[in-house]
């Protein structure tokens, strides 16, 4: 089999082109699979979890998609002790996509947004209206910073490893999404079909992203960096309860 990595972190477009993709019926099924959630499986085994994931990442002419933020790859290490990437790696053909955003600032309001509303796509319902969230300097502070160590993390991951990858930018794609499918499809043996534009989801940015932005810049002016210094305080979830009892490390990241 073979199949593409796409390494990223949230609010970077993935949920868009992974839409384009998917569409073809032919370049795999690229979806969190590494995420219980969207599983919809809880894995007893490793074996367990790459069955599932090849399965439901996978269309019917073998090739496979899998999108991974660094999480993923740590909740994968935790639970069974494993690589994910370096197991399949060892058995599929697997090509390596970056995928990042220009605009960190506006990635991070838009993180902080979905996380908070539970609307991760125009296609989600939410817990709350996104535009109900209130504004923390804070805690958009501590997404930008947490998306800039994800993309660390992949540059550094890929470097050790020796692994090569293709690099594309969100915003040089938002005109036309083309050149993306163009490498997937080029390393999947498919082509790519002519009309590639339509996709399920909508741009969820409005005019509170554009006021935040302003907002954000001015407090960054005058008080620094301040907040996304140090160690994030421990979020109380029943996952860090659960975790503390067990006397396992928690988890500080809120995003």
């Amino acid at each position: 089999m073979r199949g593409v990595a796409i390494l990223t972190e949230g609010r970077s477009g993935s949920n868009w082109l992974g839409s384009l993709t998917n569409a073809t019926g032919l370049m795999g099924r690229s979806e969190e699979w590494l995420d219980p959630a969207y599983l919809r499986f809880d894995p007893r085994t490793y074996d367990d979890l790459e069955k599932a994931v090849i399965e439901k990442a996978s269309t019917d002419n073998g090739r496979f998609a899998i999108k991974l933020f660094p999480r993923h790859l740590a909740w994968c290490k935790e639970k069974f002790g494993k690589d994910f990437l370096f197991e399949i790696r060892r058995k599929h053909g697997l090509e390596f996509i970056l995928l990042e955003r220009r605009d960190r600032i506006q990635q991070a309001i838009s993180f902080y947004r979905a996380r908070m509303s539970g609307m991760w796509t125009s296609r989600h319902e939410g817990k709350v209206n996104p535009r109900s969230v209130p504004y923390s300097f804070a805690d958009i502070s501590q997404a930008y910073f947490q998306i800039d160590r994800s993309y660390a993390f992949w540059r550094s991951y890929l470097q050790l490893a020796g692994l090569d990858c293709r690099q594309f930018v969100y915003e040089d794609l938002q005109q036309d999404p083309r050149p993306y499918l163009e490498a997937v499809a080029d390393y999947m043996g498919v082509q790519v079909p002519e009309d590639t534009a339509n996709s399920r989801f909508t741009i969820q940015r409005d005019s509170l992203t554009e006021e935040w932005i302003v907002r954000f810049r001015e407090d960054a002016a005058a008080k620094g960096a301040i907040e996304g210094i140090g160690e994030m305080a421990v979020p109380r979830t029943l996952d860090n309860i659960a975790r503390f009892a067990l006397k396992r490390p928690l988890i500080r990241k809120r995003f």
